[in-house]
């Protein structure tokens, strides 16, 4: 059985966040994330560097890795610095076993 995964991602971008959260939150976007069943929860914009980003999503474990790897080239044709990018993982079980086998 697959686990729900709490992904917080944080990049730097090359546009404006507003052009950034425009492609976000295209359809084409949605489309892309759903095909991965990755649930967007949140995405924002640092207070003291407005080309960094934050993005939290929810998905079966690895389904945001695999997004990215099947999406990095349309991703950085937004703009996206993906070589910026830093990943975290968070679960609301205290132990991977009883979550992810």
């Amino acid at each position: 059985m697959s686990c729900s995964i709490t992904s917080v991602f944080t990049f730097k971008i090359e546009s404006t966040f507003d052009e950034w959260a425009a492609i976000f939150d295209s359809a084409e976007a949605e489309k892309r994330h759903s095909e991965f069943l990755i649930k967007p929860l949140f995405r924002g914009v640092s207070k003291e560097d407005p080309q960094k980003v934050i993005v939290i999503h929810q998905a079966p474990e690895g389904n945001v890795q695999k997004f990215v790897e099947a999406n990095g080239d349309w991703m950085a044709t937004h703009r996206v610095d993906l070589s910026t990018m830093e990943e975290s993982s968070w679960t609301s079980s205290t132990t991977t076993e009883s979550c992810c086998d």
